[in-house]
């Protein structure tokens, strides 16, 4: 949904390159106010295009159920209204990407080192599944969370993520996933 920086999810607290993005994201957020000139509040930045990118992420990742209730309020709050059809229409063409837990064995930080949300969107994106086209508070579209955060002599830079997956038993490409569509959500 580009709700954060690219690559900022699986960085561990209590870290030097933690610091730098929770360093990054107060400017960003400074950077996004409306003295700023670039105002992005949450209604100006989630539409349909995030809503759907938001389901399909789920869906590839065979993420939480809880987390389908959780867009429901978001897309609501941005007054847009889904319901488990809309689920159940995505999942017949996502296909299944991971093997995580409770779907799989591995755990958050294989998936990571597998790969991880950059590979995972860029996928998507590469089989056309997500919007590229979205404002995130990055500043740029989707494309910009291929990237992962790094420090380079104490600067915080992105680079590009991964491209091919380091562990298939974890993270599949949409070329070869462990199903071509995730089993449909019932209410």
């Amino acid at each position: 949904m580009g709700l954060h920086l690219p690559g900022a999810s699986f960085v561990n607290p209590g870290t030097p390159l933690r610091d730098a993005l929770t360093r990054y994201a107060t400017e960003q957020a400074i950077r996004n106010t409306e003295q700023s000139g670039n105002y992005r509040p949450f209604y100006k930045q989630i539409d349909e295009r995030a809503i759907v990118n938001a389901i399909v992420g789920l869906l590839a990742s065979g993420g939480s159920t809880n987390h389908t209730l959780h867009l429901v309020a978001m897309a609501a709050a941005a007054g847009i209204t889904i319901n488990w059809d809309d689920f159940t229409d995505l999942s017949a063409v996502v296909p299944s990407m991971t093997r995580i837990y409770p779907n799989g064995q591995a755990d958050v930080n294989h998936f990571q080192a597998a790969g991880g949300m950059s590979l995972l969107i860029r996928e998507l994106l590469e089989a056309g599944l997500m919007h590229a086209d979205i404002p995130t508070v990055f500043g740029t579209d989707m494309t910009a969370y291929t990237q992962e955060p790094f420090l380079e002599e104490g600067k915080l830079i992105w680079k590009e993520g991964p491209t091919t997956s380091h562990d298939s038993d974890v993270l599949r490409p949409v070329s070869n996933p462990f199903s071509p569509h995730r089993r449909p959500y019932r209410a």
